[in-house]
């Protein structure tokens, strides 16, 4: 009863007064469940009244029932907790505790925090696994962000045929009308222009023959710029014009469009 009376004074504002009831259930409940729910109630209520502390060692005493439903929420909210407070260390260390529950609910926010925080210290390989364990949840809402943070990490570190093929697996997955689809549409388009580049480079490097080059040089400076390159853009064009025999080809493309 003193459970279901702290969860009302919760939910009407009563926060001081639910924490005192959440404390006298935790005293009083020897279930590890009940002990549990308490444990979480109690951290919540005190994470609102601004006492983060005793919200952690709230939220630790009911991660450590081993609760199947509450441990893995308390060490949840325990994350978050760390996150807001700016340190990566306690919650990457809650965050791993909510993937060894495996709970369906929390595992892909999990992984995907857990792949965030691996991509801000710079460990590529440890966040694309993790990106990858949430893709393989197939969850509606994180896989699709998932698809798209691992492969926009592939692409800029050059492995757009990959970053592609995950692409194209989200995308069949997702509703074709929602912002989701647009995000990864948009990158997948960001794929075909970085193979384009490569494409075109080969194409410049290969030969300056004069039915060819011209027409490659402007393809690459074109598509370089469309992705920001601009100062590469400006080497390319630079280069065909001090090509003695393209330099006029070259110079009415560069023009044509001015």
């Amino acid at each position: 009863m003193t459970l279901a009376q702290a969860h009302r004074m919760a939910e009407t504002g009563d926060l001081t007064g639910a924490a005192t009831l959440f404390t006298e259930a935790l005293a009083d409940s020897p279930a590890p469940a009940d002990r549990a729910q308490a444990a979480l109630g109690l951290a919540v209520v005190l994470d609102d009244l601004g006492d983060t502390e005793g919200a952690r060692r709230a939220d630790w005493t009911a991660i450590e029932t081993g609760d199947p439903e509450y441990a893995p929420r308390a060490a949840y909210h325990l994350a978050l907790s760390h996150e807001r407070a700016g340190e990566p260390g306690g919650a990457a260390e809650a965050w791993r505790i909510v993937v060894s529950s495996e709970h369906p609910a929390y595992l892909p926010a999990a992984c995907l925090a857990l792949a965030q925080l691996a991509d801000d210290t710079g460990d590529t390989e440890a966040a694309i696994s993790w990106w990858e364990r949430v893709i393989e949840t197939g969850d509606a809402e994180y896989a699709p962000v998932a698809a798209h943070d691992l492969a926009q990490r592939l692409l800029e570190d050059g492995r757009a045929s990959r970053a592609q093929r995950i692409l194209a697996d989200a995308l069949r997955a997702v509703d074709p009308g929602g912002y989701a689809y647009a995000r990864l549409a948009v990158l997948i388009g960001l794929t075909h222009l970085d193979q384009a580049i490569g494409a075109f480079t080969a194409a410049v490097e290969s030969t300056d023959a004069p039915d060819v080059a011209p027409l490659g040089i402007e393809l690459l400076a074109r598509t370089l710029s469309l992705r920001g390159r601009d100062t590469e853009a400006d080497s390319v064009w630079r280069a065909g014009l001090a090509t003695p025999h393209l330099h006029d080809q070259i110079t009415a493309r560069l023009h044509r469009d001015t």
